[in-house]
């Protein structure tokens, strides 16, 4: 069966963000965060495609031992650690590092006896896991003292580091507690704590969106690292051309009526390939590179979109729905009120997937963009 819709993951493009990232941040490692199918992009494809990476990070254990079959042998961490004790032995038999989060995984982690390598979770504020500082430096005392495992070092996870408008001091002061008593190295930083605030980027951070092409800030791109690209494109062809009269209605709900004679387009993707149902009336999309607008409320097989300014395109041609210098990911998310992680992680199965994999016209890497006294502001 022809599908009309597909997405594009750009695999030089995901060696390029790496390489921006590993440049902007010396002496600290680089995790890759691949978890829930690499964010969409396909979690062997992304790992694949880094064969550099300092390591990876990720929440099933299923998924860390694919990547290990696959060839790849940096370091794996667990970002929630075991679910089950018996994953304690996986693994160990993985060489897998694990988080600790709980007294439960406490209790497995001593009665299993492995030498595992482990990060203890500190709770600064998210509230869903990890020790409270007072507990977490008991908790490290009390491994090192049995001197069963490695405690490799100290993990947070920051409630609000996407938001500029909240400051990081409070978890920030903290997590130090744990950090200045036990002299461990930490992992503290995703994407938005690495580009606000070089303070938290420690031993590793652990970069998922700013990999990806996601702002963590947007619409605020002050922030945003020069040279990141899109590696995700969604696309899909023009399967209908049509006409409106002025006062006619189209699609469901007769949600957009128009006010004069249109040129409309009915494009092959909807919410059953992952493009959002959410996307209201003025949503762009490219056309031969100029935005247009989606009219009426996207279906799950099409969407429709005013070609009056474009009376050249006709049926076959196609349509980028987000992933371009000129129309990111960010943006539709943003007109949708969510973030460009769910819409990249809601594409569905049937949507064919093609690879671009070599990179004909190589990008210099830009100058560091960072400038660590404006970032620290936003601690």
């Amino acid at each position: 069966m022809t599908r009309t819709a597909y997405a594009e993951i750009n695999l030089p493009a995901l060696r390029h963000n790496y390489a921006i990232a590993r440049q902007q941040l010396p002496g600290t490692r680089v995790w890759a965060v691949v978890k829930s199918n690499g964010y969409g992009h396909g979690l062997l494809r992304v790992a694949q495609a880094l064969p550099d990476a300092d390591g990876f990070a990720l929440i099933n254990l299923d998924d860390a031992i694919a990547l290990r079959h696959a060839g790849i042998h940096a370091p794996i961490l667990l970002l929630e650690g075991a679910i089950e004790a018996r994953e304690l032995d996986e693994a160990h038999a993985w060489q897998l590092d694990v988080v600790l989060r709980s007294e439960h995984q406490l209790q497995w982690l001593r009665a299993c006896g492995l030498p595992l390598r482990v990060w203890v979770k500190v709770n600064t504020g998210m509230n869903r896991f990890g020790f409270v500082p007072e507990r977490a430096i008991e908790v490290v005392q009390q491994l090192q003292q049995d001197d069963v495992c490695e405690v490799a070092g100290l993990m947070t996870h920051f409630a609000c580091a996407d938001d500029l408008a909240i400051r990081l001091d409070a978890p920030w002061q903290r997590f130090m507690q744990v950090v200045t008593t036990t002299g461990l190295p930490f992992t503290a930083a995703n994407s938005a704590a690495t580009l606000r605030a070089p303070l938290t980027h420690g031993a590793a951070v652990r970069l998922g969106g700013l990999l990806y092409n996601n702002n963590p800030f947007y619409p605020d791109t002050s922030l945003w690292p020069a040279g990141i690209l899109p590696a995700m494109r969604f696309a899909a062809r023009i399967v209908h051309i049509g006409e409106l009269a002025a006062g006619d209605s189209i699609g469901y709900g007769a949600a957009f009526t128009a006010e004069k004679p249109m040129r409309i387009g009915i494009v092959g993707a909807g919410y059953g390939d992952g493009y959002p149902r959410a996307a209201p009336s003025g949503t762009p999309v490219l056309v031969n590179g100029q935005r247009v607008p989606l009219v009426g409320r996207v279906a799950m097989n099409v969407l429709a979109i005013d070609l009056s300014a474009q009376p050249q395109v006709g049926i076959g041609d196609e349509v980028t729905l987000w992933g371009d210098p000129a129309l990111s990911c960010d943006e539709i998310a943003w007109r949708c009120g969510t973030i460009s992680e769910e819409l990249q992680c809601a594409l569905t199965s049937r949507l064919p997937i093609r690879q671009i994999v070599a990179d004909s016209h190589p990008r210099p890497l830009p100058d560091d963009q960072t400038a660590p006294a404006q970032c620290l502001a936003y601690l």
